[in-house]
């Protein structure tokens, strides 16, 4: 090796050592920031009973116009994420039967791989996506900004009575940390990278999603009921500070 492929290579060594440096410095000096939904010390259902986590994401159980039943989070889910990750998993049902979905809250804690991206999740049950679309949904009252989302409809193959049928599927989510919220899960990379750069907070992002099925052809009806479900549950799921014009009571 010559004299200028050794500086080369030594320059490149510092750089690699320094950047490790850095990083673990920023690690070791950043502060977590605050959730943007709300916490509870209500134990975390699991697929076999208590999971033997003593916190939850609290979803409002008393949305009018819905019933509401806590469901259990997965055994892959509670084993694969980090251990700091928080949990909140429930269905609503319309009082008319018109809907049925599930709510699912995932939220970081110290480690940010416990959000990942949202295609794994609907991919992964066997999912189909056809259609990603970006909307907003109109809210209400205190909470006056709308509702950044975004929309996958997808299909799927299900077993109904020995027949193999077709059906539909919509899946909305969107990111919400304190005072922040978003649609588009690489906005919210590069928000908490700059957050980490800038200001040497871990923002503390959470997933929350909302998926039912409907007939095939059904999407847009489905997503309207979905929208309508969204409007009277975020302002109830969100903290105070988790973005401008949230209502400040639960």
């Amino acid at each position: 090796m010559n004299r200028r492929a050794l500086h080369l290579a030594l320059a490149a060594l510092a750089m690699v050592a320094g950047t490790g440096l850095l990083l673990l410095q920023l690690k070791t000096r950043q502060r977590l920031g605050m959730p943007g939904v709300r916490v509870t010390d209500v134990p975390l259902l699991g697929e076999k009973g208590l999971s033997g986590r003593t916190h939850s994401a609290a979803l409002p159980s008393d949305l009018p116009g819905y019933s509401f039943q806590t469901t259990p989070v997965t055994d892959l889910e509670l084993k694969t994420l980090p251990s700091d990750t928080t949990f909140g998993r429930g269905l609503y049902t319309a009082a008319d039967n018109s809907l049925e979905a599930q709510v699912s809250v995932v939220l970081m804690g110290s480690d940010r791989t416990s959000i990942h991206r949202p295609e794994y999740c609907l991919e992964g049950q066997g999912w189909r996506i056809l259609r990603r679309t970006q909307a907003e949904i109109p809210m209400s009252g205190a909470m006056r900004a709308p509702m950044p989302v975004q929309r996958f409809d997808s299909t799927a193959t299900w077993n109904r009575n020995g027949v193999r049928q077709q059906i539909g599927g919509v899946y909305v989510f969107y990111f919400v940390a304190d005072g922040q919220r978003t649609a588009s899960h690489w906005e919210r990379q590069w928000r908490m990278i700059r957050s980490l750069v800038l200001e040497n907070e871990l923002q503390r992002w959470a997933y929350v999603s909302f998926f039912t099925v409907c007939e095939p052809g059904d999407e847009d009806a489905a997503f309207d009921k979905l929208s309508r479900l969204i409007a009277a549950c975020a302002p109830r799921l969100e903290t105070a500070s988790a973005a401008p014009g949230v209502a400040s009571n639960p």
